[in-house]
């Protein structure tokens, strides 16, 4: 069990270096103006909020986050908001947030900060909206295997504070942001659905890809696009609108820096390890696990030195489509490791002897589980047709609870997208 030990510490070593309160606090104290009011967003919000008041910010603000990262911070107002799914209390975070920002001037400074989850924990329906439909369009986007960009051009169409809305609701106050990025690629207007950044997607593109994946069956949809294109409900803030003038964005910390920290923690207790490239997650998870499943496999085919170990480390986000009425429990994360080890099981004497997986979200939360993801190595048992039942079914976290091949870490305070770790040797 040695390769899980050092794929599970390594992951713990990403964690860290992905904890919000050093990295926000650098960033604070580089501020040439400090602010007069904060709003922190998401699932590290608290985090950040606690490490600017820690660092001498005495005004007030407000924190959204979840449940299990909610806690009391002297000063804020803190609300604790839901995800996946939007509920009520967004809806009141939304108002308190409006109330806020509707009455700054151009001598307020507003520092924001911002991480993942941000999008579902801040709702804000479009003027025209009501919020059982949000919640109806975010669970079929949430269904529809998009990736979060393609996700996020949609969610900014239906709310009236993403997409640049709130740095339009706040003008002509400065408004300062530091985002966690927890997307491929960091791009700021798909962070929290970029409440302060341009959305660069023309309305003809977003209404293909509406189109496309039959968005447009939910009743409300077109309507309210219509009414977007006659300028009857002001829609998502376009680049180049002087509202965005005194927006100053800084990504503080990304997924690179967690990915970076586990291949060094690695190296550092196996120093024969050889950490080849692979790419990016994104895609389908069960895709992307046989796509990682034959890079390993290519790997031990080629290798000239069957006692050293090898593998990877990389992250991203991939996705789950689901297509059937009544699917099973499970994330991302807990489908890619299944479907790995699935594939490796699958080739037989072809793969290496020995190999482990370890596949999680670092914000400790998997889709709709208490799971941040899957840790599954070769020494494990393993029920081939169960598997394969479970990934039909889109069932992993049972299998893997039944197995105990679950990551569970609770709530880690950041979110930084997902990692995987493998490690795998010949003989």
């Amino acid at each position: 069990m040695y390769f899980e030990k050092v794929i599970s510490d390594g992951f713990s070593a990403a964690l860290k270096a992905g904890i919000p309160d050093r990295i926000t606090k650098d960033a604070y104290r580089k501020l040439d103006e400090k602010p007069s009011h904060v709003i922190a967003l998401g699932k590290a919000a608290g985090a950040m909020a606690e490490a600017v008041r820690n660092c001498g910010y005495d005004g007030t603000g407000i924190v959204i986050t979840t449940d299990e990262n909610h806690r009391d911070i002297d000063g804020f107002r803190c609300i604790a908001s839901a995800h996946p799914v939007p509920d009520k209390r967004g809806l009141d975070a939304t108002n308190a947030v409006e109330s806020l920002v509707s009455g700054l001037g151009e001598a307020n400074h507003l520092l924001l900060l911002i991480s993942g989850g941000g999008s579902a924990l801040l709702p804000a329906p479009a003027i025209g909206i009501s919020l059982t439909q949000k919640i109806a369009l975010n669970d079929v986007l949430l269904a529809s295997g998009l990736d979060i960009h393609a996700i996020n051009i949609v969610r900014r169409l239906f709310s009236r504070l993403k997409g640049g809305q709130l740095a339009r609701l706040a003008a002509p106050a400065r408004i300062t942001q530091f985002l966690l990025s927890d997307v491929p690629g960091d791009a700021p207007e798909s962070i929290a659905s970029g409440l302060a950044v341009a959305d660069p997607v023309p309305l003809d593109d977003a209404l293909a890809l509406i189109r496309s994946k039959k968005l447009d069956r939910l009743d409300f949809v077109m309507p309210h696009l219509q009414s977007i294109i006659s300028n009857d409900v002001a829609g998502p803030v376009r680049p180049g609108d002087p509202v965005l003038d005194r927006v100053t964005t800084r990504i503080i910390a990304s997924n690179a820096q967690c990915r970076e920290a586990a291949a060094s923690y690695v190296e550092s207790v196996m120093p024969e390890f050889k950490c080849f490239d692979a790419p990016d997650l994104d895609g389908e998870a069960t895709d992307m696990a046989r796509r990682l499943a034959a890079l390993v496999i290519e790997q031990h085919n080629q290798n000239e030195s069957p006692a050293r170990p090898f593998g990877f480390v990389v992250g991203g986000e991939t996705t789950v489509t689901l297509e059937m009425s009544n699917p099973g429990k499970g994330g991302r994360s807990q489908e890619l490791a299944l479907a790995f080890a699935l594939a490796m099981r699958d080739a037989g004497s072809g793969a290496p002897q020995r190999w482990a997986i370890l596949a999680a979200g670092t914000d400790g939360r998997d889709g709709p589980t208490d799971a941040a993801g899957g840790l599954i190595s070769s020494e494990h048992d393993f029920d081939h047709s169960a598997a394969s039942a479970a990934l039909s079914g889109h069932a992993s976290y049972d299998y893997l609870r039944t197995y105990d091949q679950l990551l569970i870490t609770g709530a880690t305070g950041t979110n930084l997208a997902d990692i995987v770790l493998v490690i795998a040797q010949s003989s």
